[in-house]
Parts: structure tokens; C-alpha cells; sequence
């Protein structure tokens, strides 16, 4: 199998997209996959990125300190349960966070931690900071491969030697061989020394999948 890193940050929709891509990608090319934590809140110093219109500022501020104390939890889980005890709570937070809308409130922390099966007391992990310690770990590899201060998400390809990049960005994701044929091509891409980048504009607003 080959080792695909995703670095996520919870709250953001393009990543939830993305890794519902790399999700069913990863059955058809045999990929073992583990996401990686990557706080916004923490890259934007505590604050927004100077894109973000001022009117919208307070409540992605919100939004990334919310999303902050979810990725605490998920190095608590990962450090109890390892890589499944992760995926679990990102697929139920992406279903009840994106495609349901709960209210994002402390309620919805407990709520994943035990539709996950996970121990309750991770909630505790929340308001611990000693588990911004290994997020910052995680990205710090994601500065290395997608650039400084890189955007959510960015992958790494555990091949020889390994490669990564920032995105793709997708709304909404192919999926089928459609879906296929696009990881296959950005692989490509991706391990060609001398590419940097390749951008368009946005014409979609991201549209999370209905499934996780």
C-alpha cells in the first residue's frame, strides 16, 4: 500500500471535500491513508488570512478556534486509538458539521467522540494545550512539502522520494473513474521536480458531499 498524509483542518469544506475524494480514491489505488492535523487558527496567528473580507472576519475566527479544540481531540484519539480512532471522528464531525449543520457548540464535540465509539473524557483534550504540540509537528511537514504557510488541504505521497503539494481544490470532487483518473493525473504532476503550480479561478462555492 502507499501512504497518503492529508492535512486537514476540520472546519474548512474544501478539505472535507478533498478527503471524500482521497476516501474513495484510495479503495481503487491502494492507499493507506491518514489525516493529518492542520490548524488554521494557529497558521493565521489568531486571526484571518488578509483574504478574508473584514465583515466575515469574527466569524472565521470562530470557526478556526472552534475547529482548533475539534483537532486537540483528534491527537488525543489518535495517541488512544490510533489512525482508525481519527478517521472515525472526522467522518462523523464532516456529516454533522457540513452536510447536517449542527450547531457547532461543545455538544458537538461530545456528540462525535461517541458516535465514534471513543472514551468520553476526550473532551478534555479540547482545552489542552499540550496538544497543540504535535499539530504543529504535523504542520510543519505540511510547510515542507506545500509551502510556507500552505493552504488545507495539502498532501504527501509517502513514495521514493516522497512528494506533496497544496490542494486540489475541488467543487464539487469527481468521484468513479472520474475521481480515478484525476488522482492519477495530479500524481503525475506532482512528482515532476521542476512544476510549481497551476491555478484558476473559483466559479464554485464548495458543496460538501452528502455522504462521508
Amino acid at each position: 500500500m502507499t501512504g497518503v498524509e492529508v492535512f486537514v483542518d476540520p472546519s474548512c469544506p474544501w478539505a472535507w471535500i478533498t478527503s471524500r475524494w482521497v476516501k474513495e480514491v484510495a479503495l481503487e489505488r491502494n492507499l493507506a491513508v491518514t489525516w493529518r492535523s492542520y490548524c488554521l487558527e494557529i497558521r493565521d496567528d489568531y486571526g484571518t488570512a488578509p483574504t478574508v473580507p473584514e465583515k466575515l472576519r469574527p466569524m472565521v475566527i470562530d470557526a478556526h478556534a472552534f475547529s482548533h479544540r475539534m483537532l486537540r481531540i483528534f491527537e488525543a484519539a489518535r495517541a488512544q486509538g490510533g489512525e482508525e480512532a481519527v478517521d472515525a471522528l472526522y467522518a462523523d464531525w464532516g456529516k454533522r458539521f457540513f452536510v447536517e449543520g449542527t450547531s457547532h457548540d461543545d455538544a458537538l464535540l461530545v456528540t462525535c467522540i461517541a458516535e465514534s465509539g471513543l472514551d468520553a473524557d476526550l473532551i478534555k483534550a479540547a482545552e489542552d494545550e499540550t496538544w497543540d504540540t504535535p499539530i504543529i509537528e504535523a504542520m510543519d511537514v505540511a510547510y515542507a512539502f506545500g509551502g510556507p504557510k500552505t493552504q488545507t488541504p495539502t498532501i504527501v505521497v509517502d513514495a521514493s522520494p516522497p512528494y506533496g503539494f497544496k490542494g486540489p481544490v475541488m467543487a464539487p470532487a469527481p468521484t468513479g473513474e472520474a475521481g480515478v483518473r484525476l488522482w492519477d493525473a495530479v500524481q503525475v504532476i506532482a512528482r515532476e521536480p521542476g512544476f510549481f503550480e497551476i491555478t484558476r479561478p473559483r466559479v464554485n462555492r464548495p458543496r460538501p458531499p452528502a455522504t462521508t
